[in-house]
């Protein structure tokens, strides 16, 4: 695979003068929150005269002080993910550069930019250029949405490449696809052995990172970082390669290359079945979840090519959109996971002025809002609905057939009429649907909401592994999202490593994330009983940080204990999603029946204040 940039051979005499003499003068250490001083370097090696000058590339660039450079060769005609692996199992360096020998490095400014960039602990892969969606053909450097810059040699000396066009005052851009060629991680995640070469191991690599909460960047700087020495830019892949990352990262898009279309969907995640794709305008701009079922006469379509990198239309795991409807973004529209759309269904995040005169629906002004529309997690739209505007339905909603939704819905209401108004909401108090026949009754039903204890407390104890948490938390929080009626507690150990700052920065989208940190570490037991104490849910999960919950188990728990409140203690047992309860009385029915399970602390669910009465507590 080759990129679309041409170029000659780069000679040694072309390159900076700052290249030839490698410098030993430290510098102020900007990266003192890194970890260990060790920066590991992987260098894919091709040719000896290459490798020679990319290595001497390296050593000339200033570092901060106390750090040095472990460089480690990878062999080309060696399985590219296999040798990064074992490379990784031998170094403590927190900060990885990974580089190919035809790329040498023009300014001896990059390595510690990159440590700036590295600043940011979100941040887990920058590199010097990518996209921010992938054509059907799985070359990144023909997206229209190529971003960074980089010198070749071209009639004589370097010249500079720059794409994208950003504001002054940005360093760096997001985008999902890094070129291989040069870029570096700090957060170590196992690289897929299935794939062989190097290209689409990267790209593999960079949806994982995605997948992990991790964002990918380029920066943006005043002075290129590297330049080419060879001829044109290319990629090391194989078909076998290239149609195992699409069946993994764009299911039902494995034949792209003979679909006729240009770009592949942002995403499109495993089992989803998405079979009228093809008809979706701007497909770059729009994600599928996992196990979601688009009709093939259903269509998602952006109203302009306005896509910037996050997606404009993007559709959760496991949501159902039936036939004939359609979704029309102007800015974003999103469905959270669970959600399910009715037949003929009609969602568009703006309207027109109906003041113009004498103007075509086209020709008329667009009204909308940069918050476009977000329905929530469970909510279901019933069939011929239509939804337009700046509209936010919360999570478990229901609209039922017909409605014309223009305003908010709140969480657990169902809406009917045109206009749609709330016609019922669930009492967290009561256990039930309350019927609301005017604006006083529903209001107080909401206030009441806020007074009342969550149903559910998913608490997590955890000392200094952040690491783990990252993507324990991320399972339930992309499950329940901003759902009044569960609480997501964190309950700290004293860490001393990001684990607050990783929480704070979850605590920005997730309303009902709360963190706790005690004052010294009390051990694992001791942090369960401050979780209990901490918690403020009627029922309660205590769950280690490294227990990863699976997709729509706690939809299926919060339902099980609407249906069963008052019982005293659920266990999950062995089922992947708890689909049916088996109730049963005293403490020997219980034990003959869950067994061993329960010593297993993240499959007891039980009332709260039977826990933290203070004869219980310690």
């Amino acid at each position: 695979m080759c990129g679309k940039m041409n170029a000659r051979e780069m000679v040694p005499a072309e390159l900076p003068s700052h290249l030839q003499q490698p410098m030993t003068e430290g510098v102020d250490d900007p990266a003192e929150s890194h970890g260990g001083r060790q920066i590991a370097v992987l260098v894919r090696q091709t040719q000896e005269a290459h490798y020679a000058l990319c290595v001497a590339s390296l050593q000339a660039a200033r570092l901060p002080a106390g750090y040095a450079l472990e460089i480690f060769p990878l062999t080309a005609a060696q399985p590219y993910a296999k040798q990064v692996n074992e490379i990784l199992s031998r170094t403590t360096a927190k900060v990885k550069i990974f580089i190919n020998d035809d790329v040498c490095l023009t300014s001896p400014l990059a390595i510690e930019q990159m440590l700036e960039i590295f600043r940011e602990e979100d941040v887990g892969m920058a590199g010097f250029l990518g996209s921010r969606s992938l054509p059907v053909s799985g070359n990144l450097l023909e997206a229209p949405d190529v971003w960074g810059a980089v010198r070749m040699p071209m009639k004589g000396s370097l010249e500079e490449i720059r794409f994208g066009k950003a504001a002054t005052h940005e360093f760096t851009t997001g985008v999902r696809f890094l070129c291989p060629s040069f870029f570096a991680t700090q957060v170590d995640i196992p690289w897929n052995e299935d794939y062989e070469k190097q290209y689409y191991a990267v790209l593999a690599h960079c949806r994982a990172m995605e997948e992990g909460g991790q964002k990918m960047v380029v920066p943006l700087p005043r002075e290129i970082w590297c330049a080419y020495q060879m001829e044109n830019i290319s990629f090391d892949s194989a078909e076998g390669d290239r149609r195992r990352y699409f069946a993994a990262y764009h299911s039902r898009l494995d034949d792209v290359l003979s679909s006729g279309a240009r770009l592949a969907l942002y995403a499109c995640s495993k089992d989803a079945q998405v079979e009228g794709w093809q008809s979706f305008s701007h497909p770059g701009g729009i994600a599928v979840g996992a196990r979601t079922r688009i009709h093939e006469t259903a269509l998602c379509r952006l109203l302009s090519d306005n896509f910037v990198g996050e997606p404009r239309i993007s559709v959760g795991d496991d949501c159902a959109i039936d036939a004939y409807s359609t979704l029309t973004a102007h800015n974003r529209i999103v469905l959270e996971n669970l959600v399910t759309v009715g037949a003929n269904v009609q969602i568009k995040d703006y309207t027109r002025a109906e003041e113009d005169l004498g103007l075509a629906a086209e020709d008329r002004e667009l009204l909308g809002h940069a918050c476009g529309i977000r329905i929530g997690c469970a909510t279901e739209i019933g069939a011929n609905v239509v939804i337009e505007g700046a509209v936010q339905i919360g999570c478990g909603a229901r609209v039922r057939a017909g409605s014309v939704v223009k305003c908010d819905v709140p969480a657990y209401c169902i809406a009917e009429g045109n206009p749609a108004r709330i016609v019922k909401a669930f009492s967290s108090r009561a256990g039930k649907w309350l019927a609301t026949p005017d604006e006083e009754v529903l209001m107080g039903l909401l206030e009441e909401r806020k007074k009342t204890d969550p149903l559910l407390t998913y608490a997590f104890i955890t000392y200094n592994r952040s690491r783990y948490l990252r993507k324990s938390l991320r399972s339930v929080l992309q499950q329940v999202g901003n759902d009044p009626l569960v609480e997501v507690l964190v309950s700290d150990n004293a860490s001393t490593d990001e684990t607050r700052s990783l929480v704070e920065e979850q605590q920005k989208r997730f309303k009902n994330l709360r963190y706790h940190c005690n004052e010294t570490n009390v051990g694992a037991e001791g942090n369960i009983h401050c979780a209990m104490r901490a918690s403020r849910g009627e029922y309660v999960i205590v769950a280690g940080d490294d227990d990863y919950i699976l997709d729509g188990v706690l939809r299926s728990v919060l339902s099980a204990i609407v249906k069963h409140r008052g019982v005293a203690l659920f266990c999950l047992k062995k089922e992947a999603v708890p689909r049916w309860v088996r109730r049963g009385t005293g403490i020997l029915e219980y034990i003959s029946y869950v067994g061993f399970l329960m010593t297993w602390i993240s499959g007891i669910i039980t009332v709260r204040s039977l826990i933290t009465k203070k004869s219980w507590r310690r």
